[in-house]
């Protein structure tokens, strides 16, 4: 009798786990604006993963115009505010309130402006990326930064981990996804002849923070979507969506980033699929591909399925073609529309959005996610 009782007390047991490690995860949103101002304050919320409210924590501080990173260290939490002149440290709370003045600042001395400030998801480093010039000459730099695991406080190397040029291409934007092993770099090609736009990507060196040589990973060519065009990646899975000759013609590829597997959805599979796109984004589960819709004003999303090399459409969307952004966990999505935050319950294994709410903002602000688990 005991051998067949065991199971199940260990499944209880497995499933207790589990229960309390997601009750007890935190999700935060934070909001920094208005942008452009000379008067910036950084916002904090708590957000429920079941009825998509959010509940201010702690008190507006105020900081400096810029975008956010979050990060954690073991139970540690951590944001950084970057812009092109410095960043900016602040320890946070259980529930994600930052201290009200940052615990270091750093202030960039380099010869070109930051692009982009990226710190690592593993927690051990950072990386500055400059890009500028243009057509004879483009031109990126990364520095390397490490991060200190007990204060989160960073120290520049001063080594360029990766430098690059080329007379046509040039990188606009630099991203990890939810893993550190690869550090994404977005391009755009504006050559004679040969105009196209892609990710390609750094592989790091998780021990050293040290990046390999530049890899090849997707583009999608201009003169295949001469009415809309536009790219998205994760960790995982990449997808490009090209639209030659108005609604109906458009098609999206789909490829895991591992294995190159692929599959492709147009007008015939999904009408959403064949018409114009504003914007494209895959949640961090993987599961789902969100289809900004220009033709119909209107975000639509599709299901990822491998197995079947389909886009399911689910029976959700959300109104318009905005921006949005996920929580870490793919638990909550926000939309950034024109004068508030869209937020929305997400089932990421359907595409389901299963509540919605609406957090109104002072206008043009920079958000960012993080899941806290104390």
């Amino acid at each position: 009798m005991l051998k067949l009782l065991l199971p199940a007390v260990l499944l209880l047991t497995l499933c207790v786990n589990l229960f309390a490690q997601t009750s007890s995860a935190v999700e935060v949103l934070y909001v920094a604006g208005p942008q452009g101002t000379s008067s910036v304050s950084l916002h904090t919320y708590n957000v429920n993963p079941k009825t998509a409210v959010a509940s201010q924590v702690g008190s507006a501080i105020p900081v400096h115009k810029g975008s956010i990173d979050p990060l954690t260290i073991g139970t540690s939490h951590y944001i950084y505010l970057w812009n092109s002149n410095g960043v900016w440290l602040y320890p946070t709370s259980a529930n994600g309130a930052p201290a009200s003045t940052p615990s270091q600042h750093l202030i960039f001395s380099f010869a070109h402006p930051v692009n982009t400030f990226l710190v690592n998801p593993d927690g051990k480093f950072a990386y500055a990326a400059l890009a500028w010039g243009t057509y004879p000459n483009n031109y990126a730099l990364i520095v390397l930064f490490t991060i200190d695991q007990s204060t989160g406080r960073l120290t520049n190397t001063n080594q360029v981990v990766a430098s690059y040029s080329h007379p046509y291409i040039g990188f606009t934007k630099f991203l990890f996804g939810s893993q550190g092993g690869k550090l994404f770099a977005k391009w755009f090609d504006d050559g004679p002849h040969t105009s196209a736009f892609g990710f390609d990507y750094y592989p790091v060196n998780q021990t050293t923070g040290q990046l390999g040589k530049l890899q090849s990973l997707f583009y999608a060519q201009t003169f295949e979507c001469q009415t809309s065009c536009t790219v998205t990646v994760t960790s995982a899975l990449s997808a490009a969506d090209g639209v030659c000759c108005g609604p109906g013609s458009g098609g999206i590829q789909i490829a895991r980033t591992s294995t190159g597997q692929s599959f492709s959805c147009g007008a015939s599979n999904q009408t959403f699929c064949g018409d114009d796109v504003a914007n494209l984004a895959i949640d961090p589960a993987n599961t789902n591909l969100f289809f900004g819709d220009a033709t119909v004003n209107e975000t639509f999303i599709g299901n990822i399925d491998f197995t079947t090399s389909q886009l399911t459409a689910s029976a959700s969307t959300i109104p318009g073609t905005p921006p949005v952004f996920f929580s870490p966990d793919s638990r909550l999505v926000y939309a950034m529309n024109s004068n508030d935050i869209g937020i929305y319950a997400l089932h990421a294994s359907t595409g389901a959005l299963t509540a919605s709410t609406t957090l109104p903002d002072s206008g043009a602000v920079s958000i960012a996610t993080a899941t806290l688990h104390n």
